[in-house]
């Protein structure tokens, strides 16, 4: 008898009360860039969701949008499926506020005192505003998230300019991140495309995490590559595919998610 696949809500409880220890991550890049890490030289972390949300698979046309992307016909796709062998080697977080700020913590050091006044260098700054952060236990869910989000949102007025591209840079932090532990779908187009709050909380659908950016082999992927081709979006990413043909550590490259080619 074929296994009984739990149902979602039970895996979306799953992965988002304990860590998955199984994460996805897809982007889309102009040819010739060799992924060797989860994010881009340089950055601190990177964005995932759990892998198992996304079983059975989507096609690519509809996946990217469920992490707050879209699918591009034009770029190689770059996708990798997650599970390392050592967890804390990524140190993931559910992508909240909190617990960004908790990684912020985490990631920049600070010498004793460095917050006693402002410091010069930005990064120190976003530090010292991660330390500041509060959270205190509350009799009302709105009245928490409100002190939480006010404080966030700070950090996109035109006074913190320079933590905002630090966010970006560093995180991949942009206004779309909601900080609710879910990605924003359809929020690619925020910018020149406005929601409403009520978009927002019906569109948050995808648990995401924060992963600190190692290596692939660190981080135990399978990554695969594969280029733009006519039809491409209308296939499934599978991750189990991910599993079965992508490099250990490194991205091999694929000519078709198709299952010809499996």
């Amino acid at each position: 008898m074929a296994a009984t696949l739990p149902p979602p809500i039970v895996i979306a409880a799953a992965v988002r009360e304990t860590l998955p220890n199984d994460y996805l991550r897809v982007s889309f890049l102009p040819a010739g860039i060799q992924v060797t890490s989860l994010s881009r030289p340089g950055a601190l972390r990177a964005f995932a969701t759990a892998t198992p949300l996304f079983s059975p698979p989507l096609k690519l046309a509809d996946l990217p949008a469920y992490s707050g992307l879209v699918n591009n016909d034009e770029n190689v796709l770059v996708a990798m499926r997650c599970r390392p062998e050592h967890p804390e080697a990524v140190d993931a977080l559910l992508a909240t506020w909190p617990n960004v700020f908790i990684a912020i913590r985490h990631d920049v050091p600070l010498a004793p005192g460095a917050c006693n006044a402002t410091p010069p260098d930005t990064a120190a700054q976003v530090a010292c505003y991660a330390r500041a952060f509060n959270d205190p236990q509350a009799t009302s869910v709105p009245t928490s998230l409100a002190s939480t989000f006010n404080y966030a949102g700070a950090l996109f007025d035109a006074n913190h300019a320079a933590i905002a591209k630090w966010l970006k840079d560093y995180y991949g932090i942009f206004p779309a991140f909601s900080g609710i532990g879910y990605s924003v779908k359809n929020s690619y187009s925020l910018d020149t495309q406005p929601m409403t709050s009520q978009q927002i909380l019906v569109e948050s659908v995808s648990s995401e995490y924060i992963l600190k950016n190692v290596s692939l082999a660190a981080a135990g992927c399978r990554c695969i590559a594969v280029p733009p081709y006519s039809g491409r979006s209308a296939e499934q990413l599978d991750p189990n595919f991910i599993t079965q043909v992508g490099g250990v550590g490194s991205c091999v490259q694929v000519e078709r998610l198709s299952p010809a080619t499996r």
